[in-house]
């Protein structure tokens, strides 16, 4: 029998959920005082361009890897405050904050998800490269819809 998609997402999201709380565990991100360290992104990898177009179809597909993969930290909203994000040794990242997201390219966002850095798992395995460059699409996008509000 195979699964819904719905229900392989449903494994995706506890899979995720769990491999946060298990890098959380496990420190490297922060410094000395418990603050996050400097997120240096290569300058190749900020140099690159998204090449999937901004389509609605593309952000649709963003939306939904976004609320498998990255909501339970991030939040619904990209602030950063989702329901495992108490307990991470690193806030995550807040989508919303326009000085923040405009020193960031797309080339620099694509690289975090792919990398990763603790406690966020890189994605790289679990996401084709054309569903992290949608996902980099409906990140910005979350940042548009909190500038409009």
């Amino acid at each position: 029998m195979t699964e819904s998609r719905s229900e392989e997402f449903s494994w995706n999201r506890y899979f995720a959920i769990l491999a946060v709380l298990v890098l959380a565990v496990s420190a490297g991100a922060t410094n000395a005082a418990g603050q996050a360290k400097p997120w240096t992104v290569p300058a190749t990898a900020k140099a690159q361009k998204n090449p999937v177009p901004a389509s609605a179809e593309a952000l649709k597909a963003g939306a939904g890897i976004y609320t498998d993969y990255c909501a339970a930290c991030h939040g619904d909203s990209g602030k950063g405050e989702g329901a495992a994000a108490a307990v991470l040794s690193v806030k995550p990242a807040d989508f919303t904050d326009a000085k923040v997201m405009g020193a960031e390219t797309d080339g620099g966002i694509f690289w975090k998800i792919s990398t990763g850095r603790s406690p966020m798992p890189g994605w790289a395995d679990a996401l084709s490269e054309t569903e992290r460059w949608q996902l980099v699409h409906y990140i910005r996008k979350l940042g548009k819809d909190a500038a409009a509000k």
